[in-house]
């Protein structure tokens, strides 16, 4: 194991109707006036966004508001919240709802502290993060961890890029997290949602770090109830505490306590950015696509380590033997009715489209720890997903 820190300052309120709790929760940061950031009409529909209102009112709270945020949200929406957050002297940002309206909030919140035009910068490393307002959630969908991590993801519709910056200071300062609106969500998205999971779990598990037991033990616990949990949706047996485990999954799969002490991977995530940008899949969905040909790949190239890590989770995990994890990864996708590569999304990826992608991947340089993946392996691995 390695040297490490762990602090996670961010407040979980967690369970039914905690909710309620919103007033107390902005009390301790003597909030005057909040920009509330969510989506569509998800928080409508479930009575959150009258109630935020309502609940803030009472304290003299003023709410302002960032709207429309959609999935694999755009500058646009960062912008704009930006604007009104300097227009007004807004003090502290509220997400309510998932990943993508929490990594639109975190990225508004250092934003403000910034020119309009280095927020991207930051983001291509161009130009210097320099703080950020306090951020709080409410959330509606168990996926990204986003609640209690530091990282935010945001695409740009006009560069044609997705990048992401993870600072300790975008940690959300609380996190209301009531399992109760995740049965709201679309099946096909509380199913990408638990890929989404798993991915982050993955992400931390392969690693070139040896003598990990604590951490490698706890990270499948966490991959089991979110698999066994998952499935229980899946066949028909849905209920709240299958619902507040897998939201209980998310949280931990992320907030990097199952890291501590190794390196993690994250190989897969960059190489998933491109596929959402210019296949427009759900982030889980380009996830799912890619992984078991990342571990095909890997495996070829560092089969040491890969042997090590596939043997266990298969054991304790998936059974047989560490080689037929890829396919039993696929089988377990396609189940939960989840594209297990492009062929499964209708996508016919040529060797040109596979470069341009692999070159998008390593824009900013080789990624990977498990693999040190540069252009020609980036392009072979999604040639291999096809």
């Amino acid at each position: 194991m390695e040297n490490f820190e762990y602090r996670s300052p961010t407040k979980i309120v967690f369970g039914k109707d905690q909710l309620e709790t919103l007033p107390s929760l902005m009390e301790e940061h003597s909030v005057k006036k909040v920009l509330l950031v969510y989506g569509k009409s998800a928080i409508k529909k479930l009575g959150i966004y009258e109630r935020i209102h309502t609940l803030l009112k009472e304290k003299g709270i003023e709410v302002y508001e960032e709207s429309g945020v959609r999935p694999n949200p755009d500058m646009s929406s960062v912008l704009s919240g930006r604007k009104t957050v300097l227009e007004n002297d807004i003090d502290f940002i509220l997400a309510a709802g998932g990943g993508s309206v929490i990594d639109a909030a975190k990225a508004i919140a250092f934003g403000v502290k910034l020119k309009e035009e280095d927020v991207w910068k930051t983001f291509m490393h161009e130009a210097e993060y320099q703080g950020a307002l306090p951020i709080g959630v409410v959330l509606t969908i168990a996926a990204t961890g986003s609640e209690s991590n530091g990282n935010t993801v945001i695409s740009n519709d006009e560069e044609n890029d997705k990048r992401s910056i993870a600072k300790e200071g975008l940690r959300p300062s609380f996190a209301v997290i009531d399992p109760s609106y995740t049965f709201s969500v679309p099946r096909h998205h509380t199913f990408a949602g638990s890929i989404d999971i798993m991915m982050h779990i993955f992400e931390q598990y392969f690693s070139p770090t040896k003598r990990t037991e604590t951490s490698d033990y706890m990270t499948l616990g966490v991959l089991k109830s979110v698999i066994e949990n998952t499935n229980r949706i899946l066949d028909g047996d849905d209920d709240y505490d299958t619902r507040a485990n897998i939201s209980w999954a998310a949280t931990l799969a992320l907030n990097w306590i199952l890291q501590k002490g190794k390196v993690g991977d994250w190989a897969s995530h960059r190489l998933s950015y491109p596929l959402t940008v210019h296949y427009g899949l759900t982030h889980g969905y380009a996830l799912s696509s890619i992984f078991p040909s990342w571990i095909e790949t890997a495996r070829m190239y560092n089969p040491e380590d890969m042997k090590r890590r596939l043997d266990l989770l298969a054991s304790e995990v998936f059974g047989g033997k560490g080689e037929d994890v890829p396919d039993k990864l696929r089988e377990l996708f396609r189940r939960w009715g989840a594209p297990a590569s492009f062929k499964d999304s209708e996508i016919d990826l040529r060797e040109e489209d596979a470069m341009k992608l692999a070159k998008q991947t390593v824009a900013l340089g080789d990624v990977g720890n498990m693999i040190k993946i540069n252009a020609s392996i980036a392009k072979e691995l999604y040639l291999n997903a096809r």
